[in-house]
């Protein structure tokens, strides 16, 4: 154990020093989660039921970190059982930061083993002093940290990618099946974390090809069984870590054709006159490593290509491989990079040393001082260096964690809204991350795509929200909107609207005291509200391919109308998704009692005859059609229909009071007190009515 110290003590405090980074402010955000933490979230899904599910249902990423966060669960869950902290799994569940912060330990284990790896891998192909640069440099790197700070598939990915890299140098170099072998393996656990680990093949068969002397050889060397072994590996280690690929084959086809058609479409905020390329190389590559360290990469990859450096060659070929690949995608973001920047980082660590070696030449030529001084001065020309790479990524990551433990705006509006937001009230928000109790709030989501967004214009209008007892609007959507004006058109009025003619509650703007989106807070003044929805506002929504969007967002805002008594409104509402949803009855009964209550009677039979060629068998219609009826003074049809009514439901009291109504018109007596003396019975003694009934039925009695 000690000489394990001794020879790895540098690279133990880099990942010390590695951990504190990834560890920094682990806790941000919590108790609440502004990340969307898709394998925590998958993972606990499996605990759902009496046993355990293990088929995740959402394919949009494969299983393995699915797995291996339900396996952190089950360890976490079962130290805090053996300690009566977690009495059972229900008390587990509730504990959102303990999960969160297991769950992001985790990532952060991944990144410290990337570290570990990228050093081993510098170490085996080139020397021990580009191994701690490398190690040093991945550390520090901002990418990284930011990464291992959230619970995402990407981590985890380029873990068994540097892995790869690792086994594939000696694929390269020994020739030997077992490192083949292993390569398919770790190729296998790549793409179980995320699909795109399977761009590691490419690099297999390219380093494959590299050890032949001629192209001839080269393509002759395919026929390799040792090549094949590897590939048929991957895959069934694939296959094996993520098995209802196959068992839910119809769920898995759907989850992976929306990621092809998000790579293809691109996001909301993608600057659409940058290509995708050029957003990798001159936006995410210089914040990730510093300008200096990028310039320095570069140079080194031309220098292995001038040079044939093959060693190197053999680190830098799936880096190249990847960024070409997910350079032609459309969508874009800085963590899809992550597995190519340790190879990077490790090729700009040995062009590092090459410029080390080249001042070491010239001073050891030049030079008059003493051997001491001049060993001296070339360990502090290597200081020197890596201080320059290594100060702007430095700076940048401390800029990422500085305002990490800083209060959040999005927490900061929470404890607003439940201090001074009445309960019971209406609240309209995107996705912000601002979730807010149902016991308390109604709430209105604003429909949101990351990607087409397109297609969710028509809910941009503040006509459809002038009923809501709060607004929240955000730079989260409206910055990406406004960085493409002309593409999002359609958007901006809406923010324009609200800047300009609604009541302004609050602002929140991240600053040096807190972090997060900035956050806007609007009430529409009475001056613009109406009694009914402009029809121009529906007449947005034939347009949209967003039906079943379309559909959720009129129903709960049909709740919110009915809440605020705005019944005309809710006719409104619920007549435009019965265009739609013809054969929808239970809505369609809903707009009858809404008529009925409007006073509207006709209408209100025809929905309900409607409703009953849909779906025939609904006896408790027959309340509402004798109702209707009696109002229509059409007692002949009114009597036999409440009398059916009255059939069903003995204790209908509604019925009851209308065939009073109705029999007091005919002045039917026998029918009448015959109607009192059953209504009577179904009442508790110290009902009122009761009490009235038996005063009326005592009066028809005495006449």
């Amino acid at each position: 154990m000690k000489k394990i110290f001794q020879e790895y003590r540098i690279l133990i405090a880099i990942m010390l020093g590695g951990a504190v980074l990834r560890c920094w402010s682990i806790q941000w955000g919590l108790p609440e989660l502004y990340e969307e933490a898709t394998p925590m979230m998958a993972a606990f899904k499996f605990w759902n039921g009496p046993g355990f599910t293990f088929n995740p249902h959402f394919f949009n990423y494969p299983a393995l970190t699915f797995y291996i966060h339900f396996i952190a669960q089950m360890i976490h869950y079962g130290i805090g059982h053996l300690f009566g902290i977690y009495p059972n799994q229900e008390a587990f569940g509730k504990d959102l930061p303990a999960l969160v912060v297991t769950a992001r330990i985790v990532t952060a284990l991944f990144d410290l083993g990337t570290i570990a790896a990228i050093y081993l891998l510098a170490r085996r192909t080139i020397n021990e002093t580009t191994a701690i640069i490398a190690a040093g440099l991945l550390a520090i790197n901002p990418l990284h940290i930011k990464q291992s700070h959230l619970i995402q598939v990407d981590t985890p990915l380029t873990f068994f990618c540097v892995v790869a890299m690792f086994f594939l140098y000696h694929c390269y170099r020994d020739r030997e099946a077992k490192w083949y072998y292993l390569t398919g393996l770790t190729i296998g656990l790549a793409a179980a974390s995320k699909y795109t680990g399977a761009f590691f093949i490419i690099a297999l068969v390219a380093v494959h090809m590299m050890k032949s002397s001629s192209l001839r050889k080269a393509f002759l060397s395919l026929q390799d069984p040792k090549l094949y072994f590897s590939i048929v590996i991957a895959a069934v280690v694939f296959l094996v870590l993520d098995p209802y690929v196959l068992l839910s084959y119809q769920e898995f086809h759907d989850g992976f054709a929306f990621e092809q058609q998000h790579i293809a479409a691109g996001h909301l905020g993608v600057n659409s006159s940058q290509s995708t390329l050029f957003y990798y190389l001159l936006d995410v590559f210089p914040s990730a490593f510093g300008w200096g360290l990028f310039i320095v990469i570069i140079g080194t990859i031309m220098y292995c290509f001038v040079h044939k450096q093959k060693n190197e060659l053999t680190i830098l070929l799936f880096p190249i491989i990847y960024v070409i690949i997910i350079s032609t995608w459309e969508m874009r973001a800085d963590r899809y990079a992550l597995p190519a920047v340790p190879g990077l980082i490790l090729i700009g660590a040995f062009g590092l040393t090459l410029l080390w070696k080249e001042a070491k030449k010239f001073l050891e030529k030049e030079s008059k001082e003493p051997a001491a001084n001049g060993k001296l001065l070339q360990q502090i020309i290597l200081v020197c260096l890596i201080l320059l790479v290594a100060i702007e990524p430095g700076m940048a990551t401390y800029r990422y964690l500085r305002p990490l433990g800083l209060p959040d705006t999005r927490a900061i509006a929470k404890n607003w809204i439940l201090k001074n937001i009445p309960k019971g009230s209406v609240i309209a928000t995107g996705p912000y991350g601002l979730d807010f109790p149902e016991s308390q709030y109604f709430t209105l989501q604003i429909p949101f795509l990351g990607f087409e967004s397109e297609r969710v214009a028509p809910f941009y209008d503040t006509r459809w929200y002038q009923d809501v007892d709060l607004l929240i609007a955000s730079d989260y959507d409206y910055a990406r909107y406004a960085s493409e004006p002309q593409r999002y058109s359609d958007f901006l009025p809406y923010y324009d609207t609200l800047r300009g003619k609604w009541s302004n509650l609050l602002s929140l703007e991240p600053s040096e005291d807190k972090t997060g989106p900035a956050l806007w807070f609007y009430r529409c003044p009475d001056s613009l509200k109406s009694n009914l929805i402009d029809p121009s506002v529906f007449a947005k929504l034939e347009a949209s391919p967003e039906s079943t969007r379309i559909s959720m967002f009129l129903k709960d805002l049909n709740t919110v109308s009915v809440q605020k008594g705005k019944l005309d409104k809710s006719e409104q509402i619920l007549k435009e998704i019965l265009s739609v949803e013809v054969e929808n009855y239970p809505l369609r009964n809903m707009l009858a009692q809404l008529e009925i209550n409007l006073g509207k009677y006709e209408p209100a039979l025809t929905q309900l005859q409607r409703s009953l060629q849909t779906s025939p068998n609904q006896p408790q219609l027959f309340a509402l059609a004798g109702h209707a009826l009696l109002k229509l003074h059409h007692n002949r049809e009114a009597a036999p229909t409440l009398l059916k009514a009255l059939s069903v439901n003995t204790k209908n009291q509604s019925v009851y009071e209308d065939l009073i109504t109705l029999y007091t018109e005919e002045r039917d007596k026998p029918s009448l007190l015959a109607t009192l003396k059953q209504y009577e019975r179904i009442l508790q003694p110290n009902n009122p009515r009761a009490k009235e009934i038996q005063l009326q039925m005592s009066n028809l009695q005495k006449q």
